[in-house]
C-alpha cells in the first residue's frame, strides 16, 4: 500500500472502516506523555483523534506537568500511567490474569524471557517490561483496545508486544533512532507488529538490515514525523545588532554541541561577530560549561537551559539562523530527523546541519538549508560565517525551507498516511 497518495483509497478505506469497525479504539504508548522533548508524539495523536481516531494515551512515565508547553498539558489529565505505581492495583492485575488468563500469562512471559541472543540483563529488562504490561492490561481491556501503538523500539514495544500476547490483539510501532544503538527484542518485534512506521528511508534501510527477511520490506512504511505550519508561522525577522545563532536540543553526545562550542571558538578567533544561545541540558552540559570557560567565550555563548515550548518560541523569534551539528555518537547512537530542525525550517530561519542519517531527507544542501560534514569543527564554522555575512542567502535559505515542511513535513498532513496504515491494516485480516 502506497502511503505518498491518499486520495480515493483513503476515501475508500475511511467508509470501509466507519462501517465496520465503527472506530476502533487504539492505545498509544511511550514512555514518557506528553513529553518536553518529544512534542512530535502528542501532535499525532490529536491529528488522529481530528480524524475521528479514538485514541487512548499511555505511557510508562508521568510527567511533571510544571515543566510541560501549555498546549500539552491537558493530555495529563486523560492519560493512563505506571508510575506513580499503585501497588495494589499492580497486585491484582498480576493476579486477575494469572487466576483467570494462565496460559497467555504464561506463555507470554516463557516468550520474552527465553530469546537467543540476549544478555541477562536484557531479559531482566524484558520480566519488567512485562510487569508494567500486565498493571496497564485491565484499563485496555476495559475499554475494549483492539491495536496497540507503540513510539520507539524499547521499552514502549516491548510492552506492547507483551500486550499484543496477553490480550490477542495487533500492535505496531514508530521505530526511531533509539534502535540504532538498543535492539532489545528488536527481530521479535518487527516479525511480530502487524506494521511498522519508519521516520526516514535512512531508519527503514537500517532497520531491514538489522531485521533481515523475505516480505519485512511490505510491512515497514515511511511516514515522517511533523509539525503543524500553522502554529510555526515567520515572524518579522528582528534586526539584532550582532547576529544571533540558537541550538535547541538535548544535550546528549549524539547532537553535536561541543562541535558548535568549537565554531563558536573559531569564529570569535576570525573576528565575526555574533551571540550563540544554546538551549536544553543534558549530560553534555558540564562539558560544555569547561569549553565555555576554556575558550573565553562566556560573552559569545550562553547556555540558557531547558523550557517549554513557549520559552523556545520566543529565542526562535530573534534567531537569525539555527544550527544543530548532530553527530554519530561512540556508542552509534544517532538522531533520526529532529524535530527541532522542522521547527526552525517552518519559521522561514535558515538552518545548518550535517549529513547524519535522515537529515539530508529534510535540508537539501543549498536548497533548504546548509549541510556540512559531522564533528568537522571548520566545516561548521565556514557554513555559520557565510550565511552571517549574507543575509540575502538566508532569506532565500528560509524561504525554501518553510517549503519543504509544508511539503514533506506537515502533520496535518502526514497523518493521513499513518491513518491510512491503521484503517487498512485494522480491517483487513492478519495473516501470519
Amino acid at each position: 500500500m502506497s502511503c505518498r497518495q491518499p486520495g480515493k483509497v483513503w476515501l475508500r478505506l475511511r467508509i470501509r472502516y466507519l462501517v465496520s469497525k465503527q472506530s476502533v479504539p487504539i492505545a498509544y504508548i511511550t514512555q514518557s506523555f506528553p513529553a518536553l522533548t518529544q512534542t512530535f508524539v502528542y501532535r499525532e495523536v490529536l491529528a488522529l483523534e481530528n480524524r475521528g481516531f479514538d485514541i487512548m494515551t499511555c505511557a510508562i512515565w508521568k510527567p511533571n506537568r510544571a515543566g510541560l508547553s501549555q498546549e500539552s498539558r491537558p493530555l495529563v489529565d486523560r492519560s493512563l500511567y505506571v508510575f506513580p505505581i499503585s501497588w495494589f492495583r499492580f497486585l491484582g492485575a498480576h493476579l486477575y490474569f494469572l487466576l483467570t488468563h494462565p496460559a497467555a500469562y504464561m506463555r507470554t512471559l516463557f516468550f520474552i524471557l527465553t530469546r537467543q541472543g540476549e544478555s541477562g540483563k536484557n531479559r531482566l529488562r524484558t520480566l519488567f517490561h512485562f510487569c508494567e504490561a500486565i498493571y496497564l492490561a485491565p484499563e485496555l481491556k476495559k475499554r475494549r483496545v483492539r491495536h496497540i501503538h507503540a513510539h520507539f523500539t524499547i521499552n514502549a514495544a516491548s510492552i506492547a508486544l507483551v500486550l499484543s500476547r496477553l490480550l490477542g490483539i495487533s500492535f505496531s510501532f514508530t521505530a526511531h533512532n533509539i534502535f540504532f544503538t538498543d535492539r532489545l527484542l528488536l527481530s521479535e518485534k518487527v516479525r511480530q507488529a502487524r506494521f511498522v512506521v519508519a521516520i526516514s528511508e535512512f531508519s527503514k534501510q537500517f532497520l531491514l538490515r538489522l531485521v533481515p527477511g523475505a516480505g519485512l520490506a511490505g510491512k515497514i512504511h515511511i511516514v515522517h514525523c511533523g509539525l503543524s505550519p500553522e502554529e510555526f508561522v515567520p515572524s518579522p525577522r528582528p534586526r539584532n545588532d550582532t547576529p544571533r545563532i540558537l541550538f535547541v536540543a538535548q544535550l546528549s553526545e549524539r547532537k553535536g554541541a561541543p562541535v558548535l562550542v568549537q565554531a563558536c571558538r573559531v569564529l570569535t578567533g576570525r573576528g565575526v561577530a555574533f551571540r550563540c544561545t544554546i538551549v536544553g541540558d543534558g549530560p553534555q552540559r558540564p562539558l560544555l560549561e569547561q569549553l565555555i570557560e576554556q575558550h573565553g567565550l562566556q560573552e559569545r555563548v550562553e547556555l540558557a537551559g531547558a523550557l517549554p515550548q513557549e520559552r523556545v518560541r520566543k529565542y526562535l523569534e530573534r534567531a537569525d539562523l539555527f544550527v544543530l551539528p548532530c553527530i554519530t555518537a561512540r556508542d552509534g547512537d544517532m538522531d533520526g530527523i529532529p524535530v527541532s530542525l522542522m521547527e526552525a525550517m517552518a519559521m522561514e530561519i535558515p538552518v545548518v546541519s550535517t549529513t547524519v542519517s535522515g537529515i539530508p531527507e529534510l535540508i537539501e544542501n543549498e536548497q533548504s538549508g546548509l549541510l556540512v560534514a559531522e564533528k568537522d569543527v571548520t566545516a561548521l564554522a565556514d557554513g555559520l560565517q557565510r550565511l552571517l555575512a549574507d543575509e540575502a542567502r538566508r532569506v532565500r535559505l528560509g524561504k525554501a525551507g518553510r517549503q519543504k515542511i509544508i511539503r514533506e513535513f506537515n502533520v496535518h498532513q502526514n497523518a493521513d498516511p499513518l491513518a491510512m496504515l491503521f484503517e487498512s491494516y485494522l480491517t483487513e485480516p492478519e495473516t501470519s
